[in-house]
């Protein structure tokens, strides 16, 4: 039983000491294990977790993420390259898995580790992965933080270069040069200073500072580890001093290119480039050898363009302009160089050529295809609807002008020419469908030497070939067509059902040689086609020619319109003053009457200031007579406004007083007294603050005194004059009132 009892109690005694050790060491533990105790354990814990368990897998997933970035990023060599790869918010879904990734374990070391050492380089990393989702407002926020909180010097300046990265991505410049200057300040590694230099240097290039930022590369080169990464900068660097014009330099880094491991695709431009700013007859050989690597079977176009590119250098633009257009054939469905292709040939063709026609084809082209993304793309948009509008307004003179002198023609050799017209837009049809004949019988040969070779050694090669490569389905799909719709000729309004069997003759009988073709064919259209096709199509022809009064009337109103058009088109777009004074004098000699007179004398008169004495002599002309035959127009105040300087505050008030005084009257139903007095406020006080008062009254008072026709007119020209009149809602009302409802009578 003693023995028991003690057992007993040595027991009870024990059991409240172990409890109470066990606690010890629980909270012991605990403590050391806590994120914010600074105790050595607990620092030496939560460095070890934070490094293994998060940081380091992070950085890996970024690193990862930045390789498979690089790998599918896809540069065009023939453009300028940003001195840094650009930041894309799509290329980063490709990679956002392991961004996710990066930003959950990165996350972990603020979350759970707030006293390890990696806590900043997480940061950097969350800011990292944010500036490669483009998410620049929340990396710029992350950059800030590390930069405010962290006592860690090389955390800092990294965390500042990505700041510096950010504001040039969000284009605030600004902000960015004011952190580069203080990098500027700070101790950098090597590592550092690379990176400083190249984005500082993007900075400035996005600011088209290019002597500065070729300076940056410059600096940031010797920095750098051959490799592609450097090869790639060297190319930048040799673009740099191609667009400063530095050629030597530029060769001397496109053949450092070459010696840093460059990928295919970039070796090829950095050897063309290189050629393009060397001289002499070896580079003629040079590029002749390109043309003829078979490896470089896809990059032909390449090679035609920077042979155009010398030859613009050489001001040889005839040349330049054919070797572009092989470029752009062979370059076709490359979607990343055939729209700068047009646009160099629009460029070409807008200036020094100006053949304007030809121009707006080529930026057409461009637009269709350009990237809006481009930087000079709202120019580009811009001057195309400049010369759309011009090759329009180009058009309707010639067509009037040669529908005018048709209409002049006697019967007989008009209708000779019509039928000359006709035969010959028939041939020319003929002659293409036997082109597209022949093409498919060779198509068809070929096919069948094909299937001979491949039936020889088992194989079926046709299997896989474009439609119209394959003569078997050419002629399956000419049969059914055939059967449904006869023959039809390619041209607008094939489904009518009036059409005829027209070329039936022409193109299943056999094909003549020589210049029998032509006149065989024609004669086999006016046979099998029938004279009432014929008179049909000279017909059509014959309705668009502008005979009688009124219909001569008309041709020459849209003439005279288009003339007034292309003057203003010359004078305010294309900047070219003598084809501006050129056409408005054709058009004030053709149509003496023109209401366009007052404006075109004005313009006139504007493109002879400056000039010889003999030129502005002429500009005293056209001056004179705008003030004499229009001295109540608008752009006669205009002169006038401009010679006598700024209203005073005393003309002001007499302007005023005027324009109460004519107002009254106007209400009062005097309505000759009220129009007398608002001319003459026009007049007499041009620049005043009521002007545009004066001219709305002006344009009621005519509508009141001679009717619809000059009331609409005087409406129209009223809003030309006054485009930023806060009446200009008001008298757009006014003329569609004015147009749909009965015309003002006058009292």
């Amino acid at each position: 039983m003693l023995i028991h009892l003690f057992r007993s109690r040595t027991r009870h005694l024990i059991l409240p000491n172990a409890n109470s050790l066990v606690c010890f060491c629980l909270i012991a533990v605990s403590t050391a294990c806590s994120q914010y105790s600074t105790a050595p354990a607990s620092r030496a814990y939560h460095n070890l977790t934070a490094r293994y368990n998060a940081y380091l897998q992070a950085r890996e997933q970024v690193q990862e993420a930045e390789k498979l970035l690089l790998r599918n990023h896809q540069e065009n060599y023939a453009q300028p390259l940003s001195v840094l790869i650009p930041i894309d918010s799509t290329s980063a879904l490709a990679v956002a898995t392991q961004l996710d990734a990066a930003l959950k374990k990165a996350s972990l070391v603020a979350e759970r580790h707030q006293n390890a050492k990696w806590l900043d380089d997480a940061y950097l990393i969350i800011g990292q992965i944010r500036l490669l989702k483009a998410d620049f407002k929340n990396a710029i926020e992350t950059f800030k933080y590390i930069n405010t909180t962290s006592d860690d010097g090389p955390a800092r300046q990294s965390a500042l270069i990505g700041l510096l990265r950010a504001y040039t991505e969000t284009e605030d410049y600004t902000s960015g040069l004011r952190v580069a200057e203080l990098l500027r300040t700070l101790p950098l590694t090597k590592l550092q200073t690379r990176d400083y230099y190249l984005t500082k240097a993007l900075l400035h290039q996005r600011q088209g500072q290019l002597t500065v930022a070729s300076a940056l590369v410059e600096e940031a080169l010797p920095l750098m580890k051959k490799g592609e990464f450097k090869a790639r900068t060297l190319y930048v660097q040799g673009q740099l001093y191609d667009q400063l014009n530095k050629p030597d330099q530029a060769a001397a880094r496109y053949a450092a290119v070459l010696s840093n491991r460059p990928p295919y695709d970039m070796a090829f431009y950095a050897d063309l480039n290189r050629l393009l700013n060397g001289t002499g007859k070896e580079n003629e050989f040079n590029f002749a050898r390109m043309l003829e690597d078979r490896k470089n079977a896809d990059l032909k176009d390449q090679v035609y363009y920077a042979m155009a590119t010398r030859e613009l250098g050489r001001k040889n633009y005839r040349q330049a302009v054919e070797y572009l257009r092989k470029s752009a054939q062979y370059a076709a469905g490359k979607t990343d160089q055939v729209p700068f292709t047009y646009l160099k040939l629009a460029e070409i063709s807008y200036d020094p050529l100006q053949d304007y026609e030809a121009a707006s084809a080529y930026y057409d082209s461009t637009i269709a295809l350009l990237p809006p993304s481009v930087p000079d793309y709202a120019r580009i948009a811009e001057r195309q609807k400049v010369l759309r509008d011009f090759v329009k307004q180009t058009t309707i003179v010639r067509t009037e002008d040669s529908l005018q002198r048709l209409a002049q023609m006697n019967p007989a050799a008009l209708d000779k020419y019509l039928e000359r017209i006709v035969l010959d837009k028939k041939k020319r049809e003929a002659d293409e469908i036997e082109r597209a004949r022949q093409i498919a019988a060779q198509a068809n040969q070929e096919n069948q030497m094909s299937a001979s070779t491949n039936a020889a050694f088992g194989t079926n090669a046709t299997a896989g070939l474009w439609y119209f490569y394959n003569a078997n389905a050419v002629n399956v799909g000419r049969q059914e067509f055939q059967q449904r719709w006869n023959n039809r000729l390619l041209e607008d309004n094939w489904r009518r059902s009036s059409k005829e069997n027209t070329y039936t003759e022409s193109v299943n009988s056999g094909t003549p040689s020589g210049n029998a073709v032509g006149t065989g064919r024609a004669v086999a259209v006016v046979s099998a086609g029938s004279r009432n096709t014929l008179k049909a199509e000279k017909d059509q022809l014959m309705s668009q020619i502008p005979f009688g009064p009124q219909a001569l009337a008309a041709s020459q109103q849209r003439q005279e319109e288009a003339y007034f058009q292309l003057g203003k088109l010359y004078q305010l777009n294309l900047r070219e003053p003598q084809n501006a004074i050129r056409t408005f004098t054709t058009l004030l000699d053709k149509f003496p009457q023109t209401p366009h007179e007052p404006e075109a004398l004005y313009l006139l008169h504007l493109l002879h200031e400056n000039n010889t004495p003999e030129v502005g002599a002429k500009q005293t002309d056209f001056k004179q007579k705008l003030i004499t035959k229009y001295p109540d127009s608008y752009f006669a105040r205009l002169l006038a406004r401009g010679q006598e300087g700024p209203i005073t505050a005393g003309a002001q008030s007499e302007a005023q007083q005027l324009y109460a005084s004519a107002y009254t009257q106007y209400g009062q139903g005097l309505h000759a007294e009220a129009l007398a007095q608002t001319e003459r406020g026009l007049r007499d006080y041009p620049g005043n603050a009521l002007e545009d008062k004066f001219a709305l009254l002006r344009v009621m008072l005519l509508g009141k005194l001679q009717g619809p026709g000059p009331y609409q007119e005087a409406l129209t020209q009223f809003m030309q004059n006054y485009p930023a009149s806060p009446l200009l809602t008001l008298a757009r009302e006014m003329l569609t009132t004015a147009t749909q409802n009965a015309p003002i009578k006058g009292n």
